[in-house]
């Protein structure tokens, strides 16, 4: 994923200082709520993750990346992990071939409320979209309400529940890049 600069965060690829914030972004008690799979009960795990996360360091519009503050802010340093942004293959119901990219956040619980992740997504889908990608996708628990803000704040289009996704009914956001034209829903 391309490093990026917004107003408050810098946006870069995970490295192997990154565990401690891997594990502790992993514990957030909505992320139990909302995917319960992704959470980390021990540093091994936690490890996992970040192996994960630095396999797409290189490539050109998918990846993990870290989000975190430019500057000290309320006691917390410069260089302070805030949260993560993903886009991946997103893996279709049923199984096959992922054909749909997706965008996906996640934070530590500490630093919720900011608008931290709605900042770092914003910057990480207009690059996406600006490097060419035609049209990404995010899905939410139907029930996570501060995940489906996130995604209309960064100006993708609510399109409905769907269980096109991970073999469970989510709500589907969808943004195609600026010309694209409409989109139909899909699942």
């Amino acid at each position: 994923m391309i490093p990026l600069r917004t107003e408050r965060l810098n946006l870069r690829a995970f490295d192997e200082g990154d565990l401690r914030f891997v594990f502790r972004v992993h514990q957030h008690p909505d992320l139990a709520r909302f995917i319960p799979s992704a959470v980390t009960p021990d540093e091994a795990t936690a490890r996992r993750h970040l192996e994960r996360f630095m396999t797409l360091a290189e490539h050109p519009v998918q990846g993990f990346t870290v989000a975190e503050l430019r500057d000290a802010v309320d006691g917390r340093a410069a260089g302070t992990p805030v949260g993560l942004i993903m886009v991946k293959p997103i893996p279709p119901s049923g199984g096959g071939e992922a054909v749909d990219l997706e965008i996906g956040w996640r934070q530590a619980p500490e630093h919720c409320g900011h608008g931290y992740i709605t900042e770092a997504a914003g910057a990480v889908l207009d690059a996406v979209l600006g490097a060419g990608v035609d049209e990404v996708v995010a899905v939410a628990h139907p029930d996570n309400f501060p995940s489906h803000a996130v995604a209309e704040r960064i100006g993708m289009d609510r399109v409905g529940l769907t269980r096109a996704y991970y073999d469970t009914e989510t709500l589907l956001f969808r943004r195609r890049r600026a010309g694209e034209g409409p989109f139909p829903p899909r699942g």
